[in-house]
């Protein structure tokens, strides 16, 4: 009788452990799966690739890369500056600023060649002068948009040759990014270092609106040296 016992004790144990065994381990199985679930496998489909390549959207649309040759260009003018610091202060007397008058005046460049313009789509790019400032040939700039649809640039596209069809690079200064379609004016500056242009005497540019690319605004033999 008692060994009848101590075998149904042992078998009850039995069970509890099977049972307590099969309920950890599905228990383990459904945290694992749970867990699985933020994992994704990598898509090597070839479609998704060249999905992959096209331009980002959401937060990401309108990221700019910023060109090597720009960066250049801004250090190059910002050590112009520390050399040359009294190029940028203002003079209080009538005396000094009818001098930056004159200065200004005699830096310009071929006057009786301006200005010129180019017209694609409604949109008209206006040089209106172009000057020597510093070691800096500044060009004044004058976009318009007479046409139905506001119109983006992306100025680091901006493609400016020389007349041996060297590129050059040029930033630009105040100009917006999107200019809208209501015929107003806007005012700004291309600003190319003078050292690039390495005896340059026409140059050319070509704006495209970004990111269609299909307005094209292109102005030949503008002059740079006096």
């Amino acid at each position: 009788m008692k060994l009848k016992v101590t075998l149904l004790l042992v078998l009850a144990i039995l069970l509890m452990m099977l049972g307590a065994g099969g309920a950890s381990a599905y228990i383990g199985y459904l945290m694992g799966r749970e867990a699985l679930k933020v994992v994704t496998q990598p898509d090597t489909d070839s479609e998704n690739n060249v999905a992959l390549k096209k331009p980002l959207g959401g937060s990401h649309k309108g990221l700019n890369i910023i060109q090597e040759q720009t960066i250049l260009v801004n250090v190059y003018n910002h050590i112009q500056q520390k050399k040359n610091p009294s190029a940028s202060k203002k003079q209080p007397s009538t005396d000094t600023e009818a001098n930056q008058k004159s200065e200004k005046s005699n830096n310009q460049i071929k006057p009786d060649s301006f200005p010129l313009s180019n017209q694609s789509g409604g949109v008209t790019m206006e040089i209106a002068k172009a000057s020597i400032e510093g070691n800096s040939v500044m060009l004044d700039v004058n976009l318009k948009n007479e046409s139905t649809k506001a119109v983006r640039f992306l100025y680091s596209f901006l493609d400016v040759r020389d007349e041996q069809n060297r590129p050059l690079s040029a930033i630009a200064d105040g100009l917006p990014g999107e200019i809208p379609p209501n015929g107003e004016n806007f005012p700004g500056q291309f600003i190319i270092p003078a050292t690039l242009l390495n005896g340059a005497q026409n140059i050319s540019l070509t704006l495209k609106d970004y990111p269609e690319q299909k307005l094209i605004l292109q102005l030949n033999s503008i002059p740079v040296a006096k």
